[in-house]
């Protein structure tokens, strides 16, 4: 077992360092709204496995903040061990020396390296066959390029050949990994270079300065989240043809590309989580039998039973239409239980879709709402909303990439 890391206890707090190229590990959980700590694994394991630790919520709360002693952690540590015949291959002492390389040089692929070979491990009781193969794939390159580049920083600046303290230094040695590593556009990189490399103080930079370089620092925030999107994307194509041989979508089929179509070009939608709705309503309308709004509204569940609204006046489809424009607007947004039979009785009657994918769009599209709210609330400019379309708007060019890419590494 495990020695105590902090004193006496036992004390596994997120290890997270400030990145756009690698974002958190999670960072990027918090915006999909999974587990994002130790404490909130154990509690997903719990139910997930249907399994109960004789330990105290407060006690798995402060796993991950100030620590607990010995004897509980010993029975966390068994209950881990009892919960699958596979959880032990978890416990890797050369996954540990990789991750803690990286946590020298301060690269967050430290976390990603324990996340991914825990997803290989549990991908074995299912054929080594899984539709986050290529994301995962995708996730472990730039993670290894994270790497090789906090290294190289770390090294120089070890070895005074840059000021670690220069943002310019430090550009020159992350940016041919943006240009090698990433589709983040030419142009915006050299924008970076003529910023660094001025000497006009910040109080001479024009509007149009600041929009370029908000413009510029988008599309690296946004790099990341659009490369991760269209890897899942395009692995679950490729994971539908490899389950069914007869699965044949349309050339260039991409639900996320509707989605961030409707974003960006529909005066209808509230947020990415509303297109999401408004393409759910699309794909399961028929050209002789529209899906209305109000018809939609009939599969959201609710908690009360019929005769609480028929006590109150008002019919179960209104108290449903109502919830449903609440979503649409970014109220009251639903658990993600509740989004799941949500879809899963609106595909039961209309189409056999994957319901499990489209949850995952939705939490996909939580994520980038709340994405797009953190930079705009960095500004508080309503000129920096043409960029967000410009930047989002590069999704199709993601999808034809990794597409093609995949398409050449199968020939």
């Amino acid at each position: 077992m495990l020695k105590p890391n902090e004193g006496n206890k036992y004390i596994f707090k997120n290890i997270h360092f400030k990145s756009v190229y690698l974002p958190p590990l999670n960072e990027v959980a918090q915006l999909l709204h999974l587990p994002s700590n130790i404490s909130g694994m154990i509690t997903h394991a719990q139910s997930f496995y249907d399994s109960d630790l004789s330990v105290s919520q407060s006690s798995i709360f402060h796993l991950s903040s100030r620590g607990v002693g010995k004897p509980t952690f010993k029975k966390i540590y068994t209950w881990f061990k009892s919960l699958s015949p596979n959880i032990n291959e978890v416990f890797n002492l050369k996954v540990y020396k990789k991750t803690t390389r990286a946590m020298k040089v301060t690269s967050n692929a430290s976390t990603y390296y324990s996340c991914i070979y825990g997803f290989n491990a549990s991908k074995k009781s299912n054929n080594n066959d899984n539709e986050l193969n290529l994301v995962i794939d995708w996730l472990e390159a730039r993670s290894q390029f994270d790497y090789l580049m906090m290294s190289e920083i770390h090294n120089k600046a070890k070895s005074k050949s840059i000021d670690k303290k220069s943002p310019k230094d430090i550009w020159q040695l992350q940016k041919p990994y943006w240009q090698s590593h990433s589709l983040v556009p030419s142009h915006q990189l050299t924008i970076f270079d003529g910023f660094f490399n001025s000497d006009k103080k910040r109080e001479n930079y024009t509007n149009e300065d600041a929009l370029a370089l908000a413009e510029a620092t988008y599309h690296l925030t946004f790099d990341f989240y659009l490369s991760a999107i269209a890897n899942y994307e395009v692995g679950l194509h490729s994971y539908y043809r490899r389950i069914d041989e007869n699965y044949k979508p349309k050339k260039g089929t991409s639900f996320f590309t509707n989605v961030l179509n409707t974003l960006i070009e529909s005066d209808e939608s509230n947020g990415c989580f509303d297109s999401v709705l408004i393409e759910l309503k699309e794909l399961v309308s028929s050209n002789d039998k529209p899906m209305t709004w109000r018809r939609l509204a009939s599969f959201v569940p609710l908690e009360k039973s019929q005769s609480d609204y028929t006590e109150s006046g008002e019919s179960l489809n209104d108290r449903q239409y109502k919830q449903l424009k609440d979503w649409r607007n970014g109220k009251n947004l639903p658990s993600f239980l509740r989004l799941e039979k949500f879809i899963k009785a609106i595909f039961a009657s209309h189409g056999n879709y994957d319901s499990l994918a489209m949850l995952m769009y939705f939490r996909i599209s939580r994520g980038i709402d709340t994405k797009i709210q953190e930079c705009f609330e960095q500004t508080h400019s309503e000129k920096v909303i043409p960029i967000f379309k410009t930047v989002i708007g590069q999704y199709p060019s993601y999808f034809e990439h990794f597409t093609d890419k995949l398409n050449k590494a199968a020939t």
